[in-house]
């Protein structure tokens, strides 16, 4: 009686194992394919009645991608799967992948179709000839920038052309020969009618009476003093020695115009005034004096 019940146990666990397996019953597919050009491959699985197969994407050969696959069953045991599939290998290679149950993962079963990858044909005719002229695209930015190119230089060439005609300003402005100290005077009386203090532009103001200052000690003693400092300039006054007395009154002049100039200071009427007779008493006085006449000498 026990060895009856083992051989029905036994019996049963083979058919329950055999309902669970899957198969490859044949595989379709072209002996050659070209490289990186789809093809198809059939498979036909068998699996337990009933039951239904899916591909699994991770077992599928690394040479090789499936683009598409469609399963078809066609019998309650077996279904038949069309792979699409692209070779990106150049040599005999074989495609491998695996099939599984849905209702259970753990059965699967492998396929393997053997393949061999040719490279692609390309057309090769020594008697085809090209009858279009070459295709070159219109770069537009490129004529754009020989057009701005062209432009400026038809500007250059205008501006160069009337500039040649005008007259040089410097050769035909008159020239001033009057004395370093007569010019420096002038300009000041100029300042003072310009107007620049009643329309409040004391900075202009002070930055033009200080320019008189500078251009009369070049004019009137060769000194070059147009790029200095107010504590500069005054170095300089220090080593002429017909103006050591006029050091203080300069400084307090030159402090006044740097108030004004960098402080945004707000001078009034005396200040200006007092700036104004300290710079005319300043030129009067240094005012190079001329050369005595020389007596003639009359022949007997």
């Amino acid at each position: 009686m026990k060895k009856i019940t083992l051989l029905f146990l036994t019996t049963l666990l083979a058919l329950s194992t055999y309902a669970q397996t899957l198969g490859i019953a044949r595989t379709g597919a072209p002996q050659e394919v070209p490289f990186a050009k789809p093809f198809v491959a059939t498979v036909e699985v068998t699996h337990p009645e009933g039951q239904a197969v899916a591909l699994l994407p991770d077992s599928v050969s690394p040479d090789f991608t499936v683009a598409q696959a469609n399963l078809q069953p066609v019998s309650p045991t077996s279904t038949q799967v069309q792979l699409k599939i692209l070779p990106f290998t150049l040599q005999q290679s074989t495609f491998t992948a695996s099939f599984a149950l849905t209702t259970n993962p753990k059965v699967t079963t492998p396929v393997e179709i053997p393949l061999t990858v040719t490279p692609v044909q390309l057309f090769k005719d020594n008697d085809f000839k090209e009858i279009r002229p070459p295709h070159r695209p219109f770069d537009w930015v490129l004529w754009l920038c020989i057009l701005l190119a062209l432009v400026a230089l038809i500007c250059f060439i205008i501006w160069w052309v009337r500039r040649m005609k005008q007259p040089d300003a410097r050769l035909s402005a008159p020239v001033d020969n009057r004395p370093a100290h007569v010019i420096a005077l002038s300009q000041i009386d100029a300042l003072v009618d310009s107007g620049l203090w009643e329309n409040k532009q004391y900075k202009v103001f002070y930055i033009t009476l200080t320019d008189i200052l500078r251009t009369y000690l070049y004019r009137a003693f060769g000194l070059d003093v147009s790029a200095d400092t107010s504590a500069e300039l005054l170095r300089h006054l220090k080593t002429e020695p017909q103006m050591g007395s006029f050091i203080q009154s300069l400084r307090s002049f030159l402090a006044s115009g740097d108030l004004v100039k960098f402080a945004k200071f707000t001078p009034n009427e005396q200040t200006r005034n007092t700036d104004i007779t300290v710079l005319r008493e300043f030129i009067t006085q240094t005012a190079p004096k001329p050369a005595p006449a020389q007596p003639v000498e009359v022949k007997q």
